[in-house]
This record gives structure tokens, C-alpha cells and sequence, in this order.
């Protein structure tokens, strides 16, 4: 069992005085599924999100404006006593901001490969060079078929090696996969950033130019792939929101006429799929566009990708 907080969240009252607790990756909205679901007319359905970033917890905006102290704002790092404005009549006064105490930090084979975030990971493994030595790679999202996956949880984060039952990480949890040493340990949060970005450090650098109905991605050594339609919807929403966001906010964008949720999700899967695969033929990293397992997803970019949003 972890010992000490893992899991940061917020503690807002709301205007009927009611109190709501969202943890990070909460949405905040009208839509069923919000973690704090807010019934007015003005407030959007996917309004504002919860993320740890960096050292600190804050709310970002999804479609519209949130407001502190009269002023506008895409993102807001959150403190105690702040009252944020979601709408001009809907407040939300910030009692309580709790941070975890240690972040988990995770090694392969000796090294550092990143802090364990909100997301799911997938660990495979594959032969690769002439003498065909096992390698293997960690992707931060869901991959079918992958030989093991961690997740976070409300308590911590969980591992699944192959088929067996899955394990609450603890502080020193080790295993082995196909002769690589994987391991975890905890780091005070002043020593540690919540950052998946230490993942894919040394893949050559993308430049995504979106045009809404058409998006190009250009990889040195690699012809452009040229993503149209739908496909190219989904691209373009994620770069002018440049946030991690409800599937459901971004595919509203793309199918606004369809009042079936359900239709909705298929739609969204089935291109979602296409997307991914497009990339992947094309070369190109598939967690580009990264689902978080939870609902959310986002336009994954390292440090050295470039977005030319022309949407």
C-alpha cells in the first residue's frame, strides 16, 4: 500500500453552498459524465478540466473563458480563497488544494523513463536489430496486446503483467519482462515534475500544420502524411484546444447534430481508430492523438513538435 497522497484534487463551493470535490482529470460541465456537473444554461458541457501540471494543480478552460479577479484566462493554477467565475452567474470559490506528497517515479533497465502521471501505460516489447535482441518501448496510452500496463487509480497507481492479477504499485516494486529489469520508486514532489515528456525524447521532431478539414504532418526522412475530412477535424480541434479534454467536448464539435451519445461514441471510436492507424502507416507516432483511458484525450507533443494551427 502507498503510503502518503498520490491523488490531488480540489475542494470548490459552489453557489448554493454546496461543496464539490474534483480530483485531477475531473471534468467540469454540463454533460452527464462531468466529475462536477454544474446545470445551467450557461456553463458548456465539457466547460473547464482538472490537470496536474507540473507542481501545481490547475483548471483549464475548454471552449470558453474562465475568469479570476476580472480577467480572462485559458488556465489557472488553483489556490485557497480564489473565486473563479465560470459564467457571469455561475461562481466557484476554491476552499482546498491538495497536493500529493510524493510523485512515482518509474526506471527500465536502470534508467529513468517518467513520473507516472493520470494516464495509462502500456510496456512491449519486440526484437529488433540483426541479432535480434529484445527491446522494448513505453507508450503513455492504452495499447491493445501490450505485455504489461500501469494505470492510475483513486488510491495509486495499478500494474498487470500478462495475464496475471493485476497489483497495487508500492515504492520498490520491481518485475521482469522478457530479461528488462522494470522498477518504481517514490519522490517527494519538490524533487519531481508530474511529466510524461521524458518519454520520446529522441524521436525526430513533427510539425503539424492544421487547416481544419486538412491537417500535414511532416517528419524529417519521411514523406508528409496528409490527413483529410473527419480525420482532420479531430486533428484541428486538439491543436486550438492544445489541452488534454473530454472525447465527448471535442467529438460535439465534429457531430453537434447527433443527439444520440451512444452513436456519438461509436462514431468517435471508429474514426479515432483510423486516425491512429493512418499515422502509424504513415510512420508516425500513433500517440499523437493519445487517449488518457478515462474518457479524455489529447495532441500529445514532445518538446521538439511544432503545431501551425491555420484551423
Amino acid at each position: 500500500m502507498l503510503q502518503g497522497r498520490y491523488t490531488p484534487f480540489v475542494r470548490f463551493r459552489l453557489p448554493d453552498g454546496r461543496t464539490a470535490q474534483v480530483a485531477a482529470g475531473g471534468l467540469i460541465g454540463r454533460a452527464s459524465t462531468a466529475e462536477l456537473r454544474i446545470e445551467s444554461p450557461e456553463v458548456s458541457e465539457a466547460h473547464a478540466f482538472i490537470s496536474m501540471r507540473g507542481r501545481h494543480l490547475q483548471i483549464l478552460s475548454l471552449r470558453r473563458w474562465i475568469i479570476l479577479d476580472g480577467e480572462r484566462k485559458s488556465s489557472i493554477i488553483l489556490a485557497p480563497g480564489q473565486r473563479i467565475r465560470l459564467s457571469q452567474n455561475v461562481t466557484l470559490d476554491v476552499e482546498a488544494v491538495e497536493l500529493p506528497d510524493r510523485v512515482m517515479v518509474l526506471y527500465g533497465d536502470g534508467q529513468e523513463l517518467c513520473t507516472l502521471s493520470e494516464s495509462v501505460y502500456s510496456i512491449v516489447t519486440a526484437n529488433s536489430g540483426p541479432s535480434q535482441t529484445p527491446s522494448y518501448k513505453l507508450h503513455p496510452e492504452y495499447l491493445p496486446g501490450a505485455e504489461a500496463y500501469i494505470w492510475g487509480t483513486s488510491d495509486g497507481f495499478t500494474l498487470r503483467v500478462g495475464d496475471r492479477e493485476p497489483v497495487e504499485l508500492a515504492a520498490g516494486t520491481s518485475w521482469e519482462l522478457r530479461g528488462h529489469h522494470f522498477a518504481v520508486q517514490a519522490r517527494p514532489l519538490g524533487d519531481g515534475a508530474l511529466s510524461t515528456r521524458s518519454i520520446g525524447q529522441n524521436d525526430p521532431p513533427l510539425t503539424i500544420v492544421a487547416r481544419y478539414d486538412t491537417v500535414y504532418v511532416r517528419m524529417p526522412g519521411r514523406p508528409e502524411c496528409v490527413i483529410a475530412g473527419l480525420l482532420a477535424r479531430i486533428v484541428s480541434e486538439l491543436a486550438t484546444i492544445n489541452r488534454l479534454v473530454s472525447w465527448e467536448a471535442v467529438a460535439r464539435e465534429i457531430w453537434g447534430d447527433e443527439t444520440d451519445r451512444g452513436i456519438m461514441r461509436q462514431n468517435w471510436d471508429r474514426n479515432l481508430r483510423r486516425l491512429r492507424a493512418q499515422l502509424r502507416e504513415a510512420g508516425i507516432r500513433p500517440d499523437l492523438v493519445r487517449p488518457d483511458g478515462k474518457g479524455n484525450v489529447e495532441l500529445y507533443l514532445l518538446p521538439q513538435d511544432t503545431v501551425v494551427d491555420e484551423s
